[in-house]
């Protein structure tokens, strides 16, 4: 490949990972070409992008940008994973993908500028995604409304009670 190709190929991965929060550097030799389509699977199915980039290339594609630690990353065989909505989406596909087929190798990644060790991919992982997020959300705004609701009834709930002992006793 020749270097006008190369800096093509890096100034178009930079624009792509321009915007997103996380990426994830995984070290695939090892496993069979049925794997690797496998993987490559998983991350399209979790809405990553996922290539194989020559470590030069990563490197002028994250130099001067939030990305930068990753260099320290790029030794050996480099598939960079990244997903603009979800920066936890390829570290829970490399993890568990990583479960199953011990020849991948999480070799870490960086979130916001932060370089991450495979233990910090493996925290990132665990991180809720957006749609969990927002479920969490909804579900603090509709507590307060919820205990108003009961505290709201509970007065009617209680003479209610009154009023059925009442008519209990006057029957018996």
């Amino acid at each position: 490949m020749d270097s006008t190709t190369k800096h093509q190929l890096s100034a178009k991965l930079r624009e792509e990972i321009e915007g997103v929060g996380a990426l994830v550097l995984v070290q695939f030799a090892g496993l069979t070409v049925s794997a690797a389509e496998e993987l490559r699977a998983a991350f399209r199915e979790a809405g990553c992008t996922y290539h194989v980039y020559k470590n030069s290339t990563i490197r002028f594609a994250t130099q001067g940008t939030k990305h930068e630690p990753i260099r320290d990353l790029l030794k050996g065989v480099s598939g960079l994973a990244y997903n603009a909505e979800d920066p936890g989406a390829p570290a829970r596909v490399a993890r568990d993908f990583a479960k199953s087929h011990e020849e991948l190798l999480v070799k870490g990644g960086v979130s916001d500028g932060t370089l991450l060790d495979a233990k910090g991919v493996d925290m990132l992982a665990s991180m809720p995604g957006p749609l969990e997020l927002k479920a969490q959300l909804l579900a603090l705004f509709n507590t307060p409304a919820t205990q108003m609701v009961r505290v709201l009834n509970a007065p009617a709930q209680s003479l209610l009670y009154v009023l059925n002992a009442k008519m209990d006793k006057d029957a018996a």
